[in-house]
């Protein structure tokens, strides 16, 4: 076996290569298959072959190569071409058996006819002769032993009566062709059928020999050979670079061809089409969380419910991942495709058991219609993707048919997308800082560091629209080693001018903390602005609970460095309150919709005071969040809450304005 790269050059042979060519693994990987060119084969040999594997089909044949100690051998060759999403070919698999005995046998049956009949009796190849309409004049004895007919009745019989009536036509257009050109023997494949009535696929050399009566009548000598279980090889292989290992779903090239066929066919039919892009929810948790293993068998009991859900004419692909396509065909209306997709989203409501123990995955699908939203395989595909992304950013478990709506907002979103990426390069974002004070004492402690974006031709950005949206894309990540790296090198210079007790909060999203830079990052950063790490505290929000086993070590790391952790948000997720006491944090901030009534709601003061008796019971710090009035700072005192930011103290400010600010809070104090 053997693995080149598209233009031939060798990246892979096994030990068999190599003992056979005698050449070491060494001096073939790197070198093209011309080290074994023997000279026997014509410049159009190779032409033709090439050609045949560069179209994206297999070619099987003999081929007489050059050991490296000069002696000739010969092999069967089968090369595979793998195709890219394109259609072209990435690689070349070929896969060689050594015939040199056999292709020895053959030559001495084709010079010596005396010799003919000992050779073909002891060889398993099947080896008769035949007249021109295919009568049989002699067969060897390996019809017996591999097709079990009697010999003495195949004599009287003819070959093309054996032969597969789909194969027959091309076998005797192509002796048609033998005999006009007079060519020296002729390679072909064709399945013959045994006495039980199956069918063996074999290898045909088909050359011309003359009687030995002194007549010098022609007959034609055909050698087969049994290639039955190669064929079944080829056919796995074939299988395996066309579907998905772990589903058997088409894979993502074998699905594209198969959409731009059904596409043609369309033109033809007064039946629509539909497209759905299905991704699982949450997926990733259950890989992290329960291991790849439950993660697989979630996968395969995932296809198995969307299996059920379509008819027998769709088609179902795995995309990759946990994303997975349908193509629904011949549909009437959007009601039949709606029926199908409720009845996937049914599937996915029952409980997938793994092991003896129930999982609850449940998927969000987009959806696509031909033609109205899209003539072509990519634009129906990125227009259902479209439609899945809003269901996604939305309560997920549902499903959404593609519009004009999600159409505009798509495009808003690559362009503004666009924008951020040229934003970052070219510095347009800032900060401003919210400051965070005792509400006791009026004095500030320190400041949370809040970006800003300010586009040219734009004008001013809100966090609400761009932030998600760096989220989704992973700009977050270079986004928010700025955010580091501004924030802490403005709270040394703080520092250096006198104000040497504030400590800057910065937010750090799960899509930072999974960066496996990201601990070397913020050393990096503290190094470079000599900021103590003591002043420095992340702030993460509650949406780390979903993957709390592995934030919880980066967390630990994060502390260890002597930097703070604070919990964002705190009370909106109830679930929390069980895992406080487990994470490594420092600071529990309270969240604004609590603090905005606390004044008049029993309800939100309730819950203010539970999270302090909490936060005090453990040892943690708390701070309100959202405070605008003077009751809401009366109240928070009362009950025990020492810390607060909020618009009665300061909106954020930029970075005059908040040293401002804090000259103005030492006046007062």
């Amino acid at each position: 076996m053997a693995i080149t790269d598209p233009k031939g050059t060798i990246n892979y042979v096994n030990d068999l290569f190599c003992e056979l060519s005698q050449y070491s693994r060494d001096e073939l990987i790197g070198q093209n298959h011309r080290i074994l060119n023997s000279g026997y084969h014509s410049k159009q040999f190779f032409k033709d072959m090439w050609k045949c594997i560069g179209g994206g089909k297999i070619w099987s044949g003999e081929i007489k190569n050059k050991r490296k100690d000069g002696n000739l051998y010969w092999v069967h060759a089968t090369i595979v071409p793998f195709l890219n999403e394109k259609g072209k070919p990435y690689q070349y698999i070929s896969i060689r058996t050594d015939i040199t005995k056999e292709k020895e046998l053959e030559e001495q049956v084709i010079r010596s006819n005396e010799k003919y009949r000992l050779i073909a009796e002891n060889t398993v190849n099947l080896i008769t002769l035949i007249g021109e309409n295919g009568a049989i004049e002699y067969a060897s004895p390996s019809f017996q032993n591999v097709l079990h007919y009697d010999i003495n009745e195949l004599e009287h019989g003819n070959l093309f009566d054996l032969i597969h009536h789909d194969d027959l036509p091309f076998l005797q257009k192509d002796l048609e062709f033998f005999l006009e050109r007079g060519q020296q023997a002729i390679d072909c494949e064709f399945r013959l059928r045994t006495v039980k009535g199956n069918y063996i696929f074999v290898e045909a050399v088909i050359s011309k020999t003359k009687h030995t009566d002194g007549s010098f009548k022609e007959f034609i000598l055909v050698v087969m050979k049994d290639i039955t279980g190669r064929k079944e090889v080829e056919k796995k292989i074939f299988h395996l670079a066309y579907h998905d290992v772990l589903t058997d779903f088409p894979n993502r090239r074998a699905f594209m061809s198969q959409l731009r066929n059904e596409i043609i066919e369309r033109n033809k039919s007064k039946y629509k089409m539909s497209i759905l892009f299905i991704d699982l929810d949450n997926f990733k948790s259950v890989n992290d969380q329960l291991g790849h293993d439950v993660g697989d068998v979630v996968l395969k009991k995932a296809a198995e419910n969307i299996q059920k859900a379509i008819r027998p004419i769709d088609v179902a692909g795995r995309m990759g991942g946990d994303e997975f396509i349908v193509m629904l065909k011949k549909v009437k209306d959007v009601k039949e495709t709606e029926a199908i997709v409720k009845r996937i989203l049914s599937n996915f409501n029952q409980a997938i058991n793994v092991e003896g123990q129930d999982y609850f995955v449940t998927c969000s699908i987009g959806v696509a219609n031909y033609p109205e939203h899209g003539d072509s395989p990519e634009e129906l595909i990125k227009n259902a993707d479209n439609a899945l992304s809003h269901v996604k950013s939305g309560t997920k478990n549902d499903y959404l048919v593609f519009n004009k709506t999600i159409e505009s907002q798509s495009i808003e979103r690559r362009l503004l997308e666009s924008a951020m990426r040229t934003a970052i390069k070219e510095n347009q974002f800032y900060l401003e800082y919210q400051p965070k004070l005792n509400i006791d004492t009026n004095q500030i402690i320190g400041m949370e560091a809040l970006v800003r974006w300010h586009h040219p031709d734009l004008g001013t950005i809100s966090p609400g629209k761009f932030i998600p949206l760096a989220e989704e894309t992973g700009l977050i990540v270079p986004l928010g080693e700025w955010i580091l790296i501004e924030s802490c090198k403005q709270t040394k210079k703080w520092h250096d001018m006198g104000y040497s007790d504030l400590t800057v909060s910065v937010n750090v999203s799960v899509r930072q903390l999974e960066d496996p830079f990201f601990i070397d990052k913020v050393k990096n950063t503290l190094m470079k602005t000599k900021l103590n790490p003591k002043w420095l505290e992340f702030e993460v929000t509650e949406s780390i609970l979903a993957d709390v086993n592995n934030i919880v070590g980066i967390l630990r790391e994060i502390r260890q460095l002597g930097i703070q952790i604070s919990l964002d948000d705190f009370g909106t997720g109830y679930s929390s309150l069980s895992y406080i006491k487990n994470l490594p944090i420092d600071i529990l901030k309270v969240d604004q919709s609590f603090v905005k009534d606390i004044h008049q709601n029993e309800e939100s003061s309730a819950i203010v005071q539970a999270i302090l008796k909490i936060a005090d019971s453990i040892g943690l710090q708390v701070i309100a969040e959202g405070i605008e009035l003077q009751e809401h700072v009366m109240k928070l005192s009362n009950d025990g809450c020492r810390f607060g930011q909020g618009y009665y103290f300061s909106r954020p400010l930029k970075v005059e304005a908040f040293e401002q600010f804090m000259e103005s809070l030492l006046v007062t104090i």
